[in-house]
């Protein structure tokens, strides 16, 4: 397959986080075509993997938004069931049309149970309880939320589902006894139902958690989802600071940050990766303001910018889960740089599968560095060494700036000691080759 592909040999290493898809891509980078679009390289990398871990004969769905809402609420702004009422009253008038509208709406119909089947593929728990999570109710709001916490909530949901296979199984073991029911089976019957009742109970309070909240605090809520659609990443502190100049009462940073932690994500808020930062999501993905700063944010809590012992300057961005996902596709698109890299580990034991934003080639870098370093936090001075890295020519002071980055990046291990013993200088040493950056 890749022979047609090879041309020369390349001495640059592409990190996939997985042997195999390394060794692919970065021998595909020996090709010029390639060479000047690494994404090519992972794109077949990827696909190479993804061939052996899901058969082609595995159904794939088409994606949901990351708001959770269904195909129909994402395409048409309204749901199956709305259309189908439009539909019928369609039908009272166009009575020409009939047969032709009764497909459209057997097409509709097909087509929602189609979403059911897709949003029950995301649960990665729910396989033996198909049945059980139709009996419970399976109406758009709780596919919404299964399809945002089904994975999260995992542990009440199943409790849920186990309640309510006990209850069926006490309510089929009493409609097959033949004989007069006594008291025994009376109380068994009362319990069954009082076990339903239960388990429904959980069920939709796992599912719907922002609906247990007051009504004072899911305005609170529903505000400060407006400012962060308005104005982009913010702190609780100053969400809570602008809503009180607009006249909310009895409101402060701490009880909003609280309800924010533990409900946002019911109305599409959801962290930024900078401690105590907030953000929106909309049906497009993530509302950011200013890209920016949201990547300086994003690579001072989970990125990483260093230099290889062979002398090539990396950055890159790291997310796990169905949220880093979309982060790290948000900052691709967003940049217009770096090399997006989509479930590159599927972890075993319910653990997330991990996602990166790579940036290898200068021009990306750069673009990068230049863009983020005004608004870094923790990682500034290694920008800066890196920019100024990549613009140096004399080789000793190359070597100086490689190694004050390698060493920033291990400060407080074992490897930083080790390494100031392998150069034969000292710390002091090491940070004053940063001086005039």
């Amino acid at each position: 397959m890749w022979s047609s592909l090879k041309v020369g040999e390349s001495n640059f290493v592409l990190e996939m986080t997985n042997e195999t898809m390394t060794t692919i891509a970065s021998s595909l980078l020996g090709h010029p075509l390639v060479k000047s679009n690494p994404q090519i390289a992972v794109d077949i990398a990827n696909e190479s993997i993804l061939k052996e871990q899901y058969p082609v004969s595995d159904i794939i769905y088409a994606p949901f938004p990351p708001t959770g809402d269904g195909w129909f609420q994402d395409s048409m702004g309204k749901s199956a069931g709305t259309i189908v009422r439009e539909l019928r009253k369609a039908r009272r008038v166009m009575k020409e049309h009939k047969h032709d509208i009764d497909d459209i709406i057997n097409s509709v119909r097909k087509l929602k149970s189609l979403e059911c089947d897709a949003t029950l593929a995301k649960l990665d728990w729910a396989a033996p309880y198909h049945g059980t999570i139709r009996n419970l109710g399976l109406d758009n709001k709780t596919m919404k939320s299964l399809r945002l916490f089904g994975n999260s909530r995992k542990s009440s949901l199943v409790r849920a589902c186990n309640l309510w296979d006990k209850a069926e199984s006490t309510l089929k073991m009493l409609d097959e006894h033949d004989n007069v029911w006594g008291d025994e089976e009376r109380m068994s019957w009362v319990n069954a139902m009082e076990m339903r009742k239960d388990a429904r109970k959980m069920w939709r309070s796992s599912l719907n958690q922002f609906e247990t909240l007051s009504k004072e605090q899911q305005k609170w809520l529903t505000m400060a989802k407006a400012e962060l659609d308005d104005k982009g990443t913010m702190t609780a502190r100053a969400i809570t600071e602008n809503l009180i100049e607009k006249g909310v009462n009895r409101l402060h940073t701490n009880r909003l940050s609280k309800l924010l932690k533990m409900y946002g994500e019911e109305i599409c808020i959801i962290k930024a990766h900078r401690k105590g930062e907030y953000m929106s999501m909309s049906r497009d993905g993530l509302i950011i303001k200013d890209p920016w700063a949201y990547a300086a944010g994003f690579l001072d809590a989970d990125g990483y910018i260093t230099i290889t012992e062979r002398g090539e300057p990396r950055a890159g961005f790291i997310a796990t889960g169905d949220r880093g996902r979309t982060h790290c596709e948000q900052l691709h698109k967003n940049l217009g740089a770096g090399i997006l890299q989509l479930d590159q580990k599927v972890y075993k034991n319910g653990q997330r599968s991990q996602h990166r934003v790579s940036f290898y080639s200068k021009d990306d870098l750069v673009k990068l560095l230049e863009g983020i370093t005004p608004h870094l936090r923790m990682k500034d001075q290694q920008a800066k060494a890196v920019k100024s890295f990549l613009a140096e020519k004399d080789p000793l002071r190359k070597t100086q700036l490689k190694r004050f980055v390698q060493f920033s990046n291990r400060v407080g291990t074992t490897k930083a000691v080790e390494s100031l013993k392998e150069w034969g200088v000292d710390q002091d040493t090491v940070m004053s080759w940063a001086e005039g950056i």
